[in-house]
């Protein structure tokens, strides 16, 4: 059985979830200085992407984006060369930061962009 605050973040999650992905989404169309791939990439992560208990929206890699490695996140519409080439922009920039076994959407420098 989960521990409470362990059970208590499975019961929150989703209304968690749809209250950062409204959030980052609001902000991702004020960020007029990302390309249209990269927004696109943006998202298709904020759709796709699970929730960590630290609240950080989650992937367990770069490579499931452009369909390089199986996972529940289906690949971006993008051919995988564009999306490569977007995921490494938004990793300079901060916003795809990798950490510990995956990799995690930081709100605070998506949220700068806007």
């Amino acid at each position: 059985m989960p521990e409470p605050s362990r059970k208590r973040f499975l019961s929150d999650a989703p209304a968690l979830r749809a209250a950062l992905t409204a959030e980052l989404s609001a902000c991702l169309a004020r960020a007029a200085a990302l390309s249209p791939d990269e927004a696109l990439l943006i998202r298709h992560i904020l759709t796709h992407a699970g929730l960590r208990e630290d609240g950080c929206l989650y992937l367990p890699s770069l490579a499931v984006l452009w369909g390089q490695e199986p996972s529940y996140i289906p690949p971006v519409s993008l051919p995988g060369e564009r999306a490569r080439a977007a995921a490494k922009i938004l990793r300079r920039r901060g916003v795809l930061v990798f950490s510990g076994d995956g990799v995690v959407v930081a709100a605070e420098v998506l949220r700068t962009l806007a």
